[in-house]
């Protein structure tokens, strides 16, 4: 059976995440890790049992010396365009980390460099193989709700999940877009696929009033006496060496959660209006004891609700039908309840078959558009309208 040879480019946490599952996928050979830091890359490759994987320190080393079909791009948002459009020239196909990129005009580079090149791409909405948002969106777009008016999600994060990206590069809006691009654009996919029709104007408010300066006691958990505090830094959501876990402040790695380099929120509410007529709200909350996504989805014959932590989909039928509970159990243990390792096996699939992925370019731009205009309306304190035209390819 031909294998499939692809490359990980940015072998940092995801990166690592999925250059494990590919290893051992039946139908792929790893053929290179690619990454700028060579004493990370080293270091991750041993850890994984990869050391004999091919390693290479620039995409330009790994075009010019190594074979290969298909790249993963875990690079930091803010290189996504970079790197995928630079894979897309040198005749790659990709599957490329959610968001797309931090802004439209980055999606659309990235989208003329797919279509000049004719090569695949999948965006990392991990969640649409997740059981049940699957499910849910199956019901959503069959009908049985009758007519969708509201959808209203939330994504309730674990605490030091949360205070991670206090600390991350994801702290800059530069580096990402905005928290709620960067962390939730697999939620805005999600119910942007559930309705099925364009938002046309969003509102959206949020702050940082936890994380605040005000309370900083020292620039590094490491320098810190406080060991009680909830958020001391133990190397979670990060990958690091040997060498990194001795001496984490040398790259910032503990930085105080209450720093005042960043300028991200830590809370957020925002409000969608679509095409069809469908309102939709969507939570972002970072301090869950049991971190968890749920979404309502209210229809004229009957209302849907759904919780990521009870594995289940409820509806209560207005229109006369019983009471239905659907269990929704993960297939796996790969990560996002079992989600990641049905993505992973979709874009073999595509790479086999040469067709296209269900979360393809499209459904990026759609995604960031968004997004953008979400960040938009929360910075600026007004409606912003999203016109038609800023869904289409060209600009």
């Amino acid at each position: 059976m031909k294998k499939c040879r692809i490359a990980v480019i940015g072998v940092g946490q995801r990166g690592c995440h999925y250059a494990a599952m590919l290893a051992e996928h039946p139908q792929v050979e790893l053929a290179a890790l690619c990454d700028c830091s060579p004493e990370r890359l080293q270091a991750f490759a041993g850890e994984l049992n990869l050391a004999d994987v091919p390693q290479f320190y620039t995409i330009e080393d790994l075009f010019a010396r190594c074979e290969f079909e298909a790249a993963i791009i875990t690079v930091p948002d803010v290189l996504h365009a970079a790197v995928a459009v630079a894979c897309c020239e040198a005749g790659k196909h990709i599957m490329l980390e959610k968001p797309m990129a931090p802004t439209a005009d980055e999606c659309r580079q990235i989208i003329n460099a797919v279509r000049k090149n004719n090569t695949i791409i999948q965006i990392g909405f991990v969640l649409r193989n997740h059981p049940v948002f699957s499910r849910v969106i199956e019901i959503a777009r069959s009908g049985a709700l009758g007519q969708i008016l509201n959808i209203a999600s939330a994504e309730n994060i674990g605490v030091m999940h949360g205070a991670s990206y206090m600390r991350r590069w994801h702290r800059k809006v530069a580096n990402s877009g905005g928290f709620l691009l960067a962390k939730c654009s697999h939620d805005i996919d999600i119910i942007a696929t559930a309705a099925n029709s364009q938002v046309k104007r969003v509102a959206a408010f949020g702050s940082l009033d936890h994380f605040t300066a005000d309370k900083l006691k020292h620039e590094y958990c490491s320098e810190c006496p406080d060991q009680s505090c909830r958020y001391r830094f133990g190397g979670e959501f990060v990958r690091m060496s040997e060498t990194e876990k001795s001496a984490p402040s040398q790259k910032g790695f503990d930085l105080c959660v209450y720093n005042s380099d960043k300028d991200i929120i830590d809370h957020e509410v925002a409000i969608m209006d679509f095409a069809n007529g469908i309102k939709a709200s969507f939570a972002l909350n970072l301090f869950a004891e049991v971190p968890k996504r749920t979404i309502n989805i209210c229809g004229t014959e009957g209302i849907l609700y759904a919780d990521t932590a009870e594995e289940c989909i409820h509806i209560h039928y207005s229109n006369g039908k019983p009471y239905e509970k659907i269990e929704c159990k993960p297939k796996d243990s790969s990560g996002h309840g079992g989600s990641d390792k049905g993505f992973l096996d979709d874009f073999v699939d595509c790479l086999i078959n040469r067709t296209r992925p269900r979360a393809d370019y499209m459904a990026g731009l759609a995604s960031t558009v968004i997004g953008n205009a979400i960040e938009k309306a929360m910075q600026s304190g007004t409606v912003v309208a999203i016109a038609a035209e800023e869904y289409n390819l060209e600009q």
